[in-house]
């Protein structure tokens, strides 16, 4: 039988570990994914990024606002060399995709009831739900750049990259919290950058990003072809959003947006552009066929 002086020893070990390095204990990944679930499926479940009884689309540049996160370090994540180890960005980034992910779509791939605000016309009610549309992770590209050190701060920043007719391309960026100036470039700030690629499914079949976007109004009801694109748009591309998806503000802080939906088709060729090498690597299946 484990004395009180011993249980005592280890309560205080435990709780001076939670105080000096929370990240470093057992089952905080877990905590931390049912923190956002919880956050967004029960306590916030009525809000929406676009209002139910709205007949319009979001803000065009809703697709492309970023969500922002800010870790450590901890002992528990160091490698042989005592910097951040290459598995635990896998880790970090699970919990800002799922975040990003139940905040932009949260009434087509909820697995519990939908929101009781949601127009019953729309295609995830109750009413017209007829199978659970998922998004399946499909892959994932990370690029380390700058060692991560025992203890130090980043921001990890993600948002929709691009889309094609069956991928969703999300990219992610460590980053180096700003200093008391902001003087430095952006491209020196990167300490990690990653790009994960989702499908939706409902049953076996695939479901197109685009529609799911359309059903949530996320994206314009017409398509908007590289043609208009090149004869509405300005050569110059405007800035990227950096509101928070969850902070609830306009995407360009309470400034109406400057975007179009041509605009959107832009950036999301432009994503694409980097995106689309991603599936040079479907043909590693081919090559591991060869192995004995």
């Amino acid at each position: 039988m484990i004395s009180l002086p011993a249980l005592t020893a280890l309560f205080g070990a435990v709780v001076g570990l939670f105080l000096l390095d929370p990240k470093a204990l057992p089952g905080l990944w877990h905590a931390r994914v049912l923190n956002i679930l919880v956050k967004h499926l029960v306590w916030h479940r009525n809000s929406a990024l676009v209002a139910s009884s709205s007949t319009v689309s979001s803000a065009p540049s809703t697709i492309f606002r970023p969500r922002y996160t800010r870790s450590y370090c901890s002992i528990a994540e160091l490698d042989f060399n005592l910097h951040k180890s290459n598995s635990t960005f896998y880790a970090d980034l699970d919990v800002s995709r799922i975040e990003l992910l139940v905040t932009l779509f949260k009434d087509a791939i909820t697995p519990l009831s939908p929101r009781t605000t949601l127009a019953p016309e729309s295609v995830y009610s109750r009413r017209n739900r007829r199978r659970q549309l998922i998004a399946a992770l499909g892959g994932v590209v990370c690029l380390f750049r700058r060692e991560i050190k025992p203890y130090q701060r980043y921001d990890l920043v993600t948002r929709v990259l691009a889309w094609d007719d069956k991928w969703m391309y999300i990219v992610s960026y460590f980053l180096k919290p700003r200093g008391r100036h902001e003087t430095e470039k952006m491209q020196d700030r990167i300490l990690a950058s990653a790009v994960s690629r989702y499908v939706f499914k409902q049953g076996r079949e695939t479901i197109q990003p685009a529609e799911v976007f359309r059903n949530l109004r996320l994206l314009a009801d017409e398509d908007t072809t590289a043609e208009n694109v090149a004869a509405t748009v300005a050569p110059d591309r405007l800035p990227l959003p950096c509101q928070d998806l969850v902070d609830g503000a306009a995407p360009f802080g309470g400034e109406q947006d400057p975007w179009t939906w041509a605009h959107v088709e832009m950036e999301r060729q432009r994503g694409l552009a980097i995106a689309s090498h991603m599936g040079g690597f479907d043909g590693l299946q081919e090559l591991g066929a060869s192995l004995r």
